[in-house]
């Protein structure tokens, strides 16, 4: 997949979501009482069909945690994972054999639904540290939403109405490690700010003088 990104801007959003990456790993080794680590692997600016070929085969099962953003931003964050990856954290969050799960219960959900506010959160706080926003115009995601539908049509249903005017997605692949067998946890987060939102982010990348 291709980037369409500058090379600076590219490093110096990998530097801010690998921050993020760094306080989801801390909350989450917190919560869970086990050190875990997320790592970032790549970082892409994509269109929304990209995005979804990047989620899996259009069959494939996917689970998402949806959130709105409040704040100097607009727009939505997804925390995707494979379905039975979302099933395997949820065992590990409940200190059950990676495998108990075979489907979403209430916990599950809740477990899936907490993960994705701990890390939505610790991303936005990295990226909100980079933007021109005062003190009491905090980034920060709204309730997430648990979402489990098929790859190729996952975005569209999430964004619904927004769809047409969310064009552009910034894309996170990122690994879970929590050192347990069996535990095998690759996440995509995507960020989806709307118009203004995306052509202010990208004027705060070319302006601030700690781009790369």
């Amino acid at each position: 997949m291709s980037t369409n990104l500058s090379g600076a801007r590219e490093r110096f959003l990998r530097a801010i979501f690998e921050r993020g990456a760094e306080g989801a790993s801390t909350a989450l080794s917190r919560w869970l009482g086990t050190e875990v680590r997320l790592i970032v692997s790549a970082i892409d600016q994509v269109d929304l069909v990209e995005a979804s070929e990047a989620l899996g085969p259009p069959d494939a099962l996917v689970a998402a945690c949806a959130m709105g953003l409040v704040g100097p931003l607009g727009g939505s964050i997804l925390l995707a994972f494979e379905d039975r990856a979302g099933l395997a954290l949820a065992d590990l969050l409940l200190n059950r054999p990676i495998g108990t799960a075979v489907e979403w219960g209430e916990m599950e959900e809740s477990a899936a639904r907490e993960t994705a506010n701990i890390v939505g959160c610790s991303y936005l706080n990295a990226l909100a540290a980079y933007l021109p926003s005062g003190p009491a115009d905090e980034l920060a995601p709204t309730p997430p939403n648990l979402l489990r539908e098929f790859a190729g049509s996952l975005l569209q249903f999430a964004l619904m109405e927004q769809a047409m005017e969310f064009d552009q997605v910034l894309l996170a692949r990122a690994a879970f490690d929590a050192g347990k067998a069996g535990l095998d946890l690759n996440w995509t987060l995507l960020l989806i700010p709307d118009r203004r939102s995306l052509q202010a982010l990208t004027a705060e990348l070319v302006d601030d003088p700690r781009t790369p």
